[in-house]
């Protein structure tokens, strides 16, 4: 109970000095995977590989050459199954990171398009009106 209760002091006491490099790590991880999964239209491991060792490498690079690579390969290695743990849990939930981008994409330009034929509707009425009025 004594060691239970050191624990939670230091983790008081400490904690907010890890709290902002979590953070970080957090945001640079997930813009870098979910750049490359935009940029290359399809969620793979390999994305979150990347960017695990991306970020890795990033937070050790002041470590040297030795630190770098060290990052490279720690990232990558935490990378990969998170990646794989966020694909299953997608394909587990019915609709993969893809098939959602597509269903999102779909219903915006389905939405747009409704937009724009009901402007174009409009403009087609005022147009017989005018007309209507002329003659």
């Amino acid at each position: 109970q004594s060691a239970h209760r050191a624990g939670l002091r230091s983790f008081i006491r400490y904690g907010w000095r890890w709290s902002w490099r979590v953070a970080a790590f957090a945001t640079i991880f997930n813009m870098v995977s979910t750049g490359l999964s935009v940029y290359r239209d399809k969620t793979t491991i390999s994305n979150f590989a990347a960017a695990g060792g991306f970020t890795g490498a990033l937070f050790r690079m002041h470590l040297g050459l030795q630190g770098l690579a060290g990052g490279i390969v720690f990232g990558t290695a935490f990378g990969v199954p998170a990646g794989g743990l966020l694909i299953a849990l997608h394909g587990l939930a019915g609709e993969t990171l893809q098939e959602k981008r597509n269903r999102e994409r779909r219903e915006l330009y389905e939405q747009r398009l409704a937009e724009w034929q009901s402007r174009l509707s409009v403009t087609e009425v005022l147009g017989q009106t005018e007309n209507n009025a002329q003659g």
